[in-house]
């Protein structure tokens, strides 16, 4: 029996390594930005940069040195998709850190206003949770919710696969970053570290050099009318 697996959504990942020093460096200025800007009291939601004040984080010259690495990710990614990069100019449009005490977590959202995300785990302890990515649209699904966790728990569904699941969860290591199309619904597992975990996250926005004879990706910028 052979099984073609088609329209896949492709997720890289990839390692950007940096230095302790650096890391020790970045880690203090993201703590000082969440002691800086912290909600009062115990939540289970983790504290988010972008939603703070703190969303052009790369704009800070201690982090330029991580932006460059992983903007070559980045390029590896839309080479993977046979994208010709020569063509596009490629900006960083938003930058922010991600830090999640014991047991916060974040709820599933995607990322409207952008074309590619990011997250590179700066700080990751063993255990202190992963990225889960979920599917809207299930190509398997020869049923209405045939495949959801009830099914699973009244024995129709034998167990979750790759072929029948609608999340897929990644663990991933301290330095790993993982890029992904911004539409694709994704969150965070709880950290149940007893550690802080910090990771960095991105929105890259992709527009044409020259727009001439294309219609549907976005025409630079620098030909546009402020009114």
């Amino acid at each position: 029996m052979k099984v073609f697996n088609l329209f896949p959504l492709t997720i890289i990942q990839d390692e950007v390594i940096i230095e302790e020093k650096e890391r020790q460096i970045l880690v203090k200025e993201i703590t000082t930005m969440k002691e800086q800007n912290d909600q009062s009291g115990k939540s289970s939601f983790a504290w988010t940069g972008d939603t703070k004040g703190y969303e052009f984080l790369f704009s800070n010259i201690l982090f330029k040195n991580l932006s460059l690495k992983i903007s070559n990710s980045i390029i590896k990614y839309l080479k993977l998709l046979e994208v010709n990069t020569d063509l596009l100019d490629i900006f960083y449009q938003r930058s922010w850190a991600t830090y999640t005490s014991n047991q916060e977590s974040i709820n599933f959202h995607t990322h409207s206003q952008s074309n590619i995300s990011f997250a590179y785990y700066l700080l990751k302890p063993p255990n202190s949770g992963g990225i889960v990515f979920k599917s809207n649209e299930l190509q398997n699904e020869i049923a209405k919710n045939i495949f959801t966790s009830s099914k699973i728990e009244k024995t129709l569904i034998n167990k979750a696969n790759v072929y029948n699941s609608d999340k897929s969860a990644f663990d991933l290591k301290q330095d790993s970053i993982v890029i992904f199309p911004s539409k694709t619904p994704h969150a965070t597992s709880p950290n149940q570290s007893g550690f802080p975990r910090i990771s960095i996250s991105g929105d890259v926005t992709i527009m044409l050099k020259d727009s001439k004879g294309f219609e549907h990706l976005m025409p630079n910028f620098e030909n546009w009318t402020k009114f």
